[in-house]
């Protein structure tokens, strides 16, 4: 507002009566505060970074005409010259956009203050420029059911990506001990690694099973591990299933499915699995159990809340320091 103005307007207030003038000085002063907060917020703005996990890096992959982000956390310490032979376990993580911040918050303080083994954290995401919904139904679910309207039955393909693109590509770029290679899923994701088990058995030697959706297609899955007992028998992996107390669907139950239940015929057919065990009567040893599984059922817990216990837990039963089960 220019000299000659201002001294108009100002002289045509004293014109007014003193009531109204001294309410348009006040509107004047709000309006002022207001555009002077305004350029505040819009310079701390400005001034804005996105936060980013230490360590991270994205890259992508595909999948023929399929596009799927990773994403890869190293442990602390990985590019010092005291570690530079050092190799380390991988945790695949799939939901990557949900899964991936919660394995890594919730391993950090564990794993930089020497209570659990180190470990490369990866994590795949659902397919790019598909709803993640739509992705992870038909990525993670083993069999086609046509009730459903969104596509389903592609594990098979998923896992061939995984095995033929995700494995290598983290293998011969970074430094991984192949024996050590852990899966965590929750959900559908939970499904997709017993698959994976029954299907690969060879791909990793530990599973995280969150909420595993067993359900599926008439408990498919069951009935598969059923079919699959002797095969199993033949199988060194450690299993751990996470369930929330509230997931079934009985009486004060937050589920449309007993999945509770279900978590626990899989972990008896597991268990099953090493009663198939040959024994070697001749030298009259009894052999390790092929398969060491866990089953955690988390208190108060539902489908909604149960995944991050689930996978902190089951990460620190493998892969705690006194006695984890796949520490070395």
């Amino acid at each position: 507002m220019s000299r000659t103005l201002s001294s108009f307007f100002f002289s045509a207030l004293l014109l007014l009566p003193s009531w109204f003038s001294r309410y348009v000085l006040s509107a004047i002063g709000v309006i002022i505060c207001i555009t002077s907060s305004h350029n505040v917020i819009a310079a701390q703005q400005t001034d804005a970074s996105p936060f980013n996990i230490p360590r991270t890096q994205t890259i992508q992959l595909d999948d023929a005409d399929r596009a799927y982000d990773l994403f890869i956390k190293l442990p602390k310490g990985y590019n010092s010259d005291a570690n530079q032979h050092r190799h380390y376990p991988v945790i695949y993580i799939t939901d990557a956009m949900y899964a991936f911040q919660i394995v890594s918050g919730a391993t950090r303080f564990p794993m930089n203050s020497n209570a659990m083994q180190q470990a490369i954290l990866v994590g795949v995401s659902w397919q790019k420029g598909l709803r993640g919904d739509k992705s992870r139904i038909r990525n993670y679910t083993p069999s086609v059911d046509q009730t459903w309207k969104k596509q389903t039955g592609g594990a098979a393909r998923h896992i061939a990506f995984l095995q033929k693109k995700v494995l290598p590509y983290i293998q011969q770029h970074f430094r991984t001990d192949p024996s050590q290679r852990t899966y965590v899923g929750n959900s559908l994701g939970g499904l997709f690694g017993a698959y994976i088990l029954l299907e690969q058995p060879e791909m990793f030697s530990n599973y995280v099973l969150g909420s595993p959706s067993f359900w599926w297609h008439k408990q498919m899955i069951l009935k598969l591990t059923q079919q699959r007992q002797e095969a199993l028998s033949k199988i060194k992996a450690n299993v751990f299933i996470g369930i929330g107390e509230l997931e079934h669907n009985g009486n004060e139950g937050f589920s449309n499915f007993d999945m509770v239940g279900h978590a626990q015929q899989f972990k008896a057919l597991l268990d099953r699995s090493n009663s198939l065990i040959n024994v070697d009567r001749s030298s009259n040893k009894v052999p390790n159990k092929t398969i060491t599984s866990k089953l955690l059922i988390i208190g108060d817990a539902s489908h909604e809340t149960a995944f991050p216990t689930s996978a902190i837990q089951g990460l620190y039963w493998l892969f705690n320091l006194k006695n984890g089960v796949s520490s070395n």
